[in-house]
């Protein structure tokens, strides 16, 4: 018995049940009332009225009385099955879902505003679900598929040299060049990968960040390899600008926009890095003076792994870049510009 009360619609059937019966029961006493008054005389010769009550139910009302209790019984059970028949469907739906088809919603379940509602949240949560294990495929297509050329390079240089009949320190130089080449696209093709999969769960730990002391910082770090490009660095700007966002990533982002756009910068160019402040937030513009993305490619800058037919690396530097600032509530935009590149990296300045 206690067992079965645990359950939603026995305890609403018996609700129910309860609600329905027991004012037939009252009416029912009521009705069948008897009230009865006679005279009684005293042995003092005084006469008193005296008035008495007794239940007096007629046969028709007794089998009504009866007669209604399986009704009653019946209907609240149907009405209860009716209360909880859209949580069935949730959980008949939760126990179909497998990990490899997350494709089944619940729909739209009818019954109480409260039911509707957890029917919605739990599609929301499917729709999450599907979006987060898309991603996890597409992650481990686009790892496998950046990572075998390195290692296809790798294998390849080993059996030459293992191959050759008479090796000499030469070959074994330029083997040893070509894995070095290899394992630094390889090291570089992980970081960038393990950084797009951060972005893309949206994984963000939001602490108040000067936007510009982390410009600084890339500068300091893209500073070697701009001297071996003959690349000016020149910072603009806010003097400090300070936004809730995730220091490590935008640091990425903001080394991403820099290092791509020294890699195209001409030989006794500049590539400036502005800071912008306004009431939506903080903008990083970063401008070159390179050859700029013909119209026909502007569209594809932020495809992964499209490097174009001006460029190489692993592709994956502006579509990281525009993944950390959509996580953050931002955009990087590829701007109109009379030559070479400008990108605008934009970061709210309230949470979302």
């Amino acid at each position: 018995m206690i067992g079965l009360l645990r359950s939603l619609r026995a305890r609403l059937a018996l609700t129910g049940a309860l609600a329905i019966y027991l004012p037939v029961v009252l009416v029912f006493a009521v009705t069948s009332l008897d009230r009865n008054e006679f005279t009684e005389t005293a042995p003092d010769g005084t006469t008193r009225t005296v008035a008495s009550s007794d239940v007096d139910p007629t046969g028709w009302a007794w089998c009504t009385v009866i007669a209604l209790l399986p009704v009653t019984a019946a209907l609240a059970w149907w009405w209860s099955g009716r209360a909880v028949r859209p949580f069935e469907r949730i959980r008949e739906a939760a126990a179909r879902i497998e990990a490899s088809d997350l494709s089944l919603r619940v729909g739209g379940a009818q019954g109480t505003t409260e039911a509707m509602g957890l029917a919605a949240a739990f599609d929301a949560m499917l729709d999450r679900l599907e979006r987060s294990a898309q991603v996890q495929r597409r992650l481990v297509e686009e790892t496998s598929h950046e990572l075998r050329t390195p290692l296809a390079v790798l294998i390849t240089g080993a059996d030459v040299v293992l191959r050759h009949p008479e090796p000499d320190l030469e070959l074994y130089r330029e083997g040893l060049e070509r894995s070095r080449n290899a394992a630094e696209r390889l090291r570089d093709a992980v970081g960038e990968l393990l950084v797009d999969a951060r972005g893309r769960a949206r994984v963000i730990d939001r602490r108040p960040t000067d936007v510009t002391a982390l410009a600084r910082e890339v500068f300091a770090e893209v500073a070697a390899f701009a001297a071996s490009r003959s690349v000016r660095l020149e910072l603009r700007g806010e003097a400090s600008a300070e936004a809730p966002v995730d220091g490590p990533s935008v640091h990425r982002a903001v080394a991403n926009l820099v290092h791509n756009a020294v890699k195209h910068a001409p030989e006794g160019t500049a590539v400036e890095v502005e800071i912008e402040r306004s009431a939506a937030g903080i903008a990083v513009v970063v401008t070159d003076e390179g050859p700029g993305i013909p119209a026909a490619e502007r569209e594809r800058v932020f495809e992964r792994f499209w490097r174009g037919g001006r460029a190489s690396g692993t592709g994956l530097g502006l579509p990281i870049a525009r993944q950390i600032a959509q996580a953050h509530g931002g955009e990087v935009e590829l701007l109109d510009s009379g030559r070479g590149c400008r990108f605008r990296l934009t970061l709210p300045a309230k949470e979302a």
